[in-house]
């Protein structure tokens, strides 16, 4: 016990310590302020059919714990699924392979310290939630219980599955990552969509039983049949709005057994992934051809001696831009199983047939956001591969390589967008032409810009799906390609954005270099 608790704690400090968990926190604190609209803003986060609950403490801190419940579940789950990945890159899992922990210890350890991570982040949030308490509410009393029951159990059960979800998709899927996170894309999509439907027990977010007792509160005042819940960020129609006095809901022994049911299914994932953990024994299997005996290549190996350096082509050195565009682009292409380039010729194909709105506002976020694992290294493989004291150390490695880096992602977003390009052009709907465009450039920068700063993947992954998710159930803020707007001030804000990420992506590989 003693040993996982060392692993647990050492592990948990590591992560926090990094950019990626510092800079999802501050996100985290600037969604938590969002979570209760102030009286004049012109969106709600929850709406039951037209009506919302006064701003006392149960609506304040039932709405934030729903509303972290499930804004952890979307980008925890981005933050902490590369915990065991990390152990075989730095060569610490070689190590604890050769150790008497368990299997099922050590990814226990792994899944506590992924909770502990997502739990820090909680209680933040938590704090912001009692903090808009006294800057929300109309003189109501504070009650801490009300505050203290929707956190205990509605958001620690719902991070604790998905730090035990990361643990066996890491186990099961160390090898395919995109799989990995597109399957959590699916598999959160679906549980947002059927929130209405499902029944508690199977809510995994924990905000079923708390919306079906604020239906009952309005059918019982008010004898309204509207009761349709909306949860998000809805925007627009609020004055039309009534409320309602919500003091929290009643926790009986069978709706606390259904959150503890979410914990112990936590349980069994790690315990069934224990019994499929490859212990860090990563043989690489290489396809070989017909077998070569030693005095074939000794005697293949006296060619060399015939060599003469008189007779080679002259070497011609190429210090233009283009060599490096290109062996970028293939290297992207190439990158990723091939597989996943039929999904991209089949949303391409989506994009030539289906309606411009849907086209422009849901397939094709979602095709860009399949390509995250080809652009969210494109600036930190160096690093990866630790060749970068070469790299950095070539001719103009700014104008040259990180240039090509950009216009090698860039291009890529552009062929993949090209169908609805001519669609755009054949209506000659220019704005949203540009919108692509500057589309485009902005998540390859942002991709450049986050990878150099943090020096990993991890922080792209988590705001691109936190975009493309976004975008997806067109939320108008996130719209970062003008899919929902197509105005020139917000064309201009956008190109504003790509700059201000260029000058970063730019001046910080110039910093990173001068350090060496």
């Amino acid at each position: 016990m003693r040993q996982l608790f060392k692993i647990v704690i050492s592990d948990y400090w590591q992560r926090t310590r990094s950019y990626a968990f510092l800079i999802t926190l501050a996100i985290s604190l600037f969604a938590a302020y969002s979570f209760v609209p102030a009286p004049d803003a012109n969106y709600t986060t929850l709406r039951i059919g037209n009506y919302i609950g006064v701003q006392n403490a149960a609506w304040i801190g039932y709405v934030t714990a729903m509303m972290t419940s499930v804004f952890l579940c979307l980008i925890g789950f981005y933050l902490i699924n590369s915990n065991i990945k990390k152990d075989i890159q730095t060569g610490v899992g070689m190590i604890i392979a050769t150790t008497s922990i368990s299997n099922f210890s050590y990814l226990s350890s792994k899944a506590w310290s992924n909770f502990l991570v997502l739990l820090s982040i909680t209680g933040i949030v938590f704090l912001m939630g009692i903090t808009l308490f006294f800057i929300r509410s109309a003189g109501y009393p504070l009650s801490m219980m009300q505050f203290i029951l929707p956190y205990l159990l509605i958001a620690v059960p719902a991070i604790f599955f998905i730090s035990t979800l990361s643990v066996a998709a890491e186990v099961f899927l160390f090898r395919y990552p995109v799989w990995m996170n597109l399957g959590f894309f699916i598999f959160f999509c679906i549980l947002g969509s059927q929130q209405s439907t499902t029944r508690p027990l199977f809510d995994l977010f924990g905000v079923k039983t708390v919306t079906m007792s604020m239906q009952e509160i309005i059918h019982k005042n008010n004898q309204y049949t509207g009761t349709d819940v909306s949860m998000g960020f809805i925007f627009g129609g609020k004055k039309a709005i009534g409320s309602f006095i919500f003091e929290g809901i009643h926790w009986n022994i069978s709706i606390i057994l259904g959150r503890v049911a979410w914990i112990c299914f936590g349980w069994m994932l790690i315990f069934i992934s224990s019994r499929f953990f490859h212990r860090f024994d990563l043989k690489q299997t290489f396809k070989s051809g017909s077998k070569m005996e030693p005095s074939d290549i000794i005697s293949k190996g006296k060619i060399l001696h015939e060599i003469k350096v008189s007779e080679l082509s002259p070497i011609t050195p190429d210090y233009g831009i283009m060599p490096f565009v290109s062996t970028e682009l293939k290297m992207l292409i190439r990158k990723g199983p091939r597989w996943l380039w039929l999904i991209n010729l089949g949303a391409m194909v989506a994009l030539i047939f289906a309606p411009l709105a849907v086209a422009g506002q849901i397939i094709l976020p979602v095709l860009w956001f399949l390509q995250v694992g080809r652009w969210s290294d494109l600036a930190t493989k160096e690093k990866t591969n630790r060749i970068h004291y070469f790299t950095y150390s070539s001719y103009k490695p700014l104008t040259r390589l990180l240039t090509a880096q950009i216009i090698s992602g860039l291009l890529l977003a552009l062929a993949l967008a090209s169908p609805l390009f001519i669609r755009y052009l054949i209506a000659l709907q220019l704005s949203s032409f540009l919108g692509i465009l500057l589309g485009g450039a902005f998540i390859v920068l942002l991709a450049v810009s986050m990878g150099i700063l943090s020096g990993g993947n991890k922080l792209f992954e988590i705001i691109f799906f936190l975009l493309t998710y976004l975008n997806v159930n067109l939320i108008p803020f996130a719209d970062y390609f003008g899919g929902i707007n197509h105005g020139s001030p917000y064309l201009l804000l956008i190109f504003l954005l790509v700059i201000f990420l260029a000058c970063i992506s730019f001046v910080a590989r110039r910093f990173e270099i001068r350090r060496l």
